[in-house]
This record gives structure tokens, C-alpha cells and sequence, in this order.
């Protein structure tokens, strides 16, 4: 049953691209371009159709323009922990999910000086779906929306700014899914 994640422990590890929802990460005059992204997380099957996951998203390099000039480079690191609902397949899994967020990063500007994005809380919703190759290895399609509350833009420990993560992830990866073990 490929489908089932009941009592079994999963490894997933995942890339893809983060778009802006709002082009207000700093401040109303800034526009952030698209982000490549890189991950992974864990999911364990509390029952045949639950199922907890924590994951872990980093944006490696995201552009942020002010007054139509590249003004920073932007990293976020997006620590996820939520639950799945999961749909019975032969195969095809779809899922549909929510949970927490929590969000930090660093911001560059060309003239090289760096800046720290402090932590913020939020959640986020997501879909994908799960296609088993076999019982242990399936390939995975999410997209997660997100969005946090305002966080410090931070500079030697001062408030300098705030910023603004929301945004959709689009992901591929691969999930390796562990035989059910007694121990758990």
C-alpha cells in the first residue's frame, strides 16, 4: 500500500522557486523578484490519513529592487511545522495541509552592507500530491502559500526597517518513505 504513510517515518528533500505575493518586503517602494528555493523536511503518518511533517525551505537569493535599481539580496529560511490530510490513492496521493511558520533571513545590499531579518511567526496552507514509484520512493508536487507578521530589519542589534514574508513556494521533490518500524 504505497499510499499509506500510517507509522511510517518519510525523508523528503525538494526544490523550486518562492514569488512574492506583495511587492512590500521592505517598505511600500521595494519589488521583490522571484527566489530560487531548496529543502527538505520529515513526515510521519500518524494514520492512514494523517500525517505531521516539519520542514525546513531556504530561499537562496531573492532581489529586492527600490526606485527600479537592484537594492539587496535577500535570503529566508522558513521553518515548517503542520499537518497533512491525505487522500487514498493506488499511486497518486493528493494532500491538502496547514501549519505554523516560522521565518528569519539575512538582506545584503550592493554596497555590501549586511543586515539581519529577524524571527517572525505566521502559517501556511498547501497542496501537492505524491506519486509513488514504489512503496518507499515517490516523487512530490507542493505548492505552500505562507504569511507572517511584520519582522525587524535589523542592523548591529538596532531596529532599522521591517519586512514583510508572504509568498507562494512551488517545489519537486523526492520522498523516501521508511518501512513501518515496531518502535513506533
Amino acid at each position: 500500500m504505497a499510499d499509506s504513510l500510517d507509522g511510517r517515518l518519510g525523508i523528503t528533500g525538494k526544490g523550486g522557486a518562492l514569488v512574492p505575493l506583495k511587492n512590500d518586503f521592505i517598505g511600500a517602494t521595494s519589488k521583490t523578484e522571484t527566489g530560487l528555493v531548496a529543502g527538505g523536511g520529515l513526515i510521519f503518518g500518524i494514520c492512514r490519513n494523517l500525517a505531521a511533517e516539519i520542514d525546513v525551505t531556504h530561499a537562496l537569493n531573492l532581489d529586492v529592487q527600490m526606485a527600479g535599481a537592484k537594492a539587496f539580496d535577500a535570503t529566508l529560511t522558513d521553518v515548517a511545522v503542520g499537518a497533512q490530510y491525505r487522500f487514498s490513492g493506488d499511486r497518486l496521493v493528493p494532500y491538502l495541509g496547514a501549519g505554523a511558520d516560522f521565518i528569519q533571513g539575512t538582506l545584503k545590499s550592493v554596497a555590501g552592507a549586511g543586515y539581519d531579518l529577524d524571527w517572525t511567526e505566521g502559517g501556511h496552507v498547501n497542496a501537492g500530491v505524491d506519486w509513488f514509484l514504489s512503496d518507499g520512493i515517490a516523487l512530490s508536487v507542493e505548492v505552500r502559500g505562507f504569511y507572517a507578521a511584520k519582522g525587524d530589519v535589523k542592523s548591529g542589534g538596532t531596529k532599522v526597517a521591517d519586512y514583510y514574508p508572504r509568498g507562494a513556494i512551488a517545489t519537486l521533490g523526492l520522498r523516501l518513505v521508511l518501512p513501518k518500524s515496531s518502535a513506533w
